[in-house]
């Protein structure tokens, strides 16, 4: 019996990690493309429903789907109806894995191992290393499979525990809630719904003894994603509880159909495994088309349930989701938005606002404000990057975070030096020092430059336009050469006014080196863009 357990345990843990490998190797092929297309063909409920079914599937994921759909309604790239449509498809492509399992393949899974292993160790090429580790990450689900099976069958002579699953199956809500909860735990419904389909195989349990297994894997399976969801954004609550709700409803109206009459699960076609498979295909199947219709009222109630906080014009807060680092090409995409976010507050509340507090319209206070706003948002979107790139990240995806958090530490030292310009300001009027009104005309003009500058900076940003980028560099000359002509004309100024108090000098070239220095930081973010860095 001992053996049999550790041959079961040794099974479930081979297909849990394959399970897991298969996701992770299909999302990085394919997740970015699949995010794409999900913003694109979701313009109705049906095509949501569909592309909801095919993203499960390819990615062998129904979380990784939900986080997808939870980026796509954050960005208003789709509307929240068509998001409840993705997560009803996600629902049925899980099953299809489930049909494709109930065959005999673990057969085959020796010869998926052994084209796994020499596609990852003896050939160099990316893609077929890709394919390596899908194939691979097959041969274990396949295996553990097999496993699972054959270490159940002599379970079948053991009485103590023939007695025990029967006692259980006699109660098929306790079955469901223990299947419920173990579902949780391994974070697999098809693991749970295949050690179902096992001891039907071995005998130890008949095919509407396991059916309540079967719907509480299906509720079990929606519990990590509330959990995930309670800490992700509005929009991944809202995902996050209908998928339970809509799942629980389900469970609670077929089960009740199975307390009364469960005997017509055996009129559908196949062996029992096949009957199981079919069973929680209908199941999804059914409880998608029953909420399909009345998805945009059910829209309509979340909205108002879950209405958007409502925040103040002058604040800026960091909405960064520690899910999406499950999925680093989403991940990446979430932190540049939030980086985008704070050099747009840095614009707006900063770099517009020196000619403004120049002219004595705003205050000191204002700026600071803004500036421990700048300061607390770099750390949180530095450990954001920094917890990203401790993930299994490729060569592409950690260029891309480097940049970002290049760009990302140009834009707080934007914020610290446009705090030293406000003190070098304040210095004028201490040691009663005067600007003339040519000073005061080339101190504007070089605020229009570097104003204009990172605008270009952060459009390239935006827009990935190298083109941008290089045409900002290339500028660099006649802003240098802006620089000579005020230095220049500040000391002959000083010259022809017979003034010879060094105060004046110090200030007012000092205010203009900080405002050469904010200009710098303005061009290595277009270097970046470019890639040098």
């Amino acid at each position: 019996m001992l053996v049999s357990l550790l041959g079961f345990f040794g099974g479930l843990g081979i297909f849990l990690y394959g399970t897991h490998l298969l996701s992770n190797g299909l999302q990085k092929v394919g997740a970015a493309k699949m995010r794409k297309s999900l913003a694109v063909i979701t313009n109705t409920r049906w095509k949501g429903l569909l592309s909801g079914i095919a993203a499960t599937f390819f990615l062998q994921s129904s979380t990784v789907t939900n986080i997808l759909v939870v980026s796509l309604v954050s960005g208003s790239l789709i509307t929240l109806a068509q998001a409840f449509g993705i997560v009803l498809g996600s629902a049925i492509g899980t099953t299809l894995t489930v049909q494709i399992l109930t065959f005999d393949v673990a057969q085959y899974s020796t010869v998926f191992i052994f084209l796994g292993a020499v596609f990852l160790i003896f050939i160099h090429r990316q893609l077929w290393k890709m394919i390596g580790h899908i194939m691979l990450s097959i041969g274990f689900i396949f295996f553990g499979i097999g496993l699972i099976t054959s270490s159940l069958e002599p379970l079948s002579d053991h009485e103590v525990v023939l007695h025990f699953l029967a006692e259980l199956s006699e109660n098929p809500l306790l079955f469901m809630l223990v299947s419920t909860g173990l579902t949780a735990l391994l974070h697999s419904s098809a693991a749970m719904i295949m050690i179902g389909i096992a001891f039907v195989t071995s005998d130890i349990l008949t095919l509407q003894a396991v059916l309540p297994l079967v719907l509480g894997a299906n509720l079990g399976a929606t519990l990590p994603v509330v959990l995930s969801g309670l800490s992700s954004k509005l929009e991944g609550k809202k995902l996050a509880l209908f998928y339970f709700f809509f799942k629980g409803i389900g469970v609670v109206l077929v089960m009740s159909l199975l307390l009364i009459y469960s005997k017509w699960v055996s009129l559908l076609p196949g062996s029992p495994e096949r009957q199981i498979a079919h069973f929680h295909t209908l199941f999804n199947i059914g409880i998608a088309l029953l909420f399909f219709p009345f998805l945009p009222w059910i829209a309509q109630l979340f909205k108002k349930v879950f209405p958007a906080p409502k925040t103040t014009e002058a604040a800026f807060q960091v909405q960064l989701d520690d899910n999406l680092l499950n999925i680093p090409e989403e991940a990446l995409l979430n932190g540049r938005q939030e980086i985008l976010r704070l050099a747009d507050f840095v614009r707006w509340k900063m770099i517009k606002q020196l000619a403004a507090y120049i002219k004595g319209t705003i205050t000191k206070r204002e700026l600071q404000q803004a500036e421990q706003m700048i300061d607390s948002s770099y750390i949180q979107i530095q450990q954001y990057l920094l917890k990203l790139g401790q993930r299994d990240l490729t060569n592409k995806q950690s260029n891309e975070e480097v940049k970002l958090l290049n760009i990302l530490n140009d834009l707080e030292h934007i914020g610290d030096i446009v705090m030293r310009f406000i003190g070098k300001t304040e210095k004028v009027s201490e040691k009663n020092i005067s600007l003339d009104a040519e000073e005061q005309k080339q101190l504007d003009e070089l605020l229009v430059f570097i104003e204009q500058s990172y605008t270009d900076s952060l459009t390239a940003f935006k827009e990935e336009s190298r083109q941008l980028a290089r045409s900002n560099i290339q500028n660099q000359a006649a802003i240098s050469q802006l620089e000579k002509d005020i230095k220049f004309d500040h000391f002959n100024n000083l010259i022809n006014k017979r003034e010879h108090n060094p105060d004046i000098s110090a200030v007012y070239l000092d205010m203009i080196n900080q405002l050469m220095q904010i200009y710098h930081h303005n061009q290595n973010i277009s270097r970046t863009v470019l890639g040098l860095i």
